[in-house]
């Protein structure tokens, strides 16, 4: 019984191991001992990387990633909304479900990867801001999570069967979760740029 529900739970077990282990990090205080070594990579990255110097020597540089970051996590947001919205029920009821979570992950995985791109050289080039920053540690956090949380849980789930066959809770469920978890995201990377 219980070799069978850890086969067929088991990248969702790994991910509640993964997020379980980040909540133990930080719980028993590993972080705030890690933390401190971590300055020295942050100032090398603002200071003496490529990515850095070109960030802070070239303001337009800077700017034009900048704003491809932010046009990448539009798209990321707006792909997660219309799924969500899609999967409560709001929203294109006339499009099959399956149809439109199969069609939205594909903008959603690439817009991820283009914010994750754009985002390590946005940091670079303020490295030795965001370092002191602990909103800028949360958006990480959470960033991680969302993202296997999308692309371990949700997604592997509601292309596991047609969604008829899903419980509509379940299903509301994983919407409400996934809308809550990269508002988070948006809202604390948002908050960075007023700190």
């Amino acid at each position: 019984m219980l070799g069978s529900i850890l086969s067929q739970y088991a990248r969702t077990l790994s991910v509640f191991a993964a997020l379980l282990v980040i909540v133990l990090v930080e719980v028993l205080g590993i972080r705030e001992a890690i933390y401190p070594g971590l300055e020295g990579f942050f100032n090398w990255m603002n200071q003496s990387s490529w990515l850095g110097v070109l960030g802070t020597t070239y303001g337009s540089v800077y700017a034009t990633v900048e704003a491809v970051h932010l046009l990448s996590m539009a798209v990321l947001g707006g792909a997660v909304l219309v799924t969500d919205l899609r999967l409560l029920g709001v929203i294109f009821r006339d499009i099959p479900s399956e149809t439109l979570v199969t069609g939205t992950h594909k903008c959603f995985r690439w817009a991820l990867l283009m914010a994750i791109l754009t985002g390590i050289f946005c940091a670079a080039g303020v490295a030795n801001k965001v370092y002191f920053m602990e909103v800028f540690w949360i958006k990480m956090l959470v960033l991680f999570a969302g993202s296997c949380f999308m692309l371990f849980i949700k997604q592997p789930f509601l292309t596991s069967r047609p969604h008829a066959e899903i419980d509509p809770w379940m299903i509301r469920l994983l919407a409400i979760t996934s809308m809550l978890t990269w508002f988070t995201v948006a809202a604390t990377g948002r908050w960075i740029g007023f700190s």
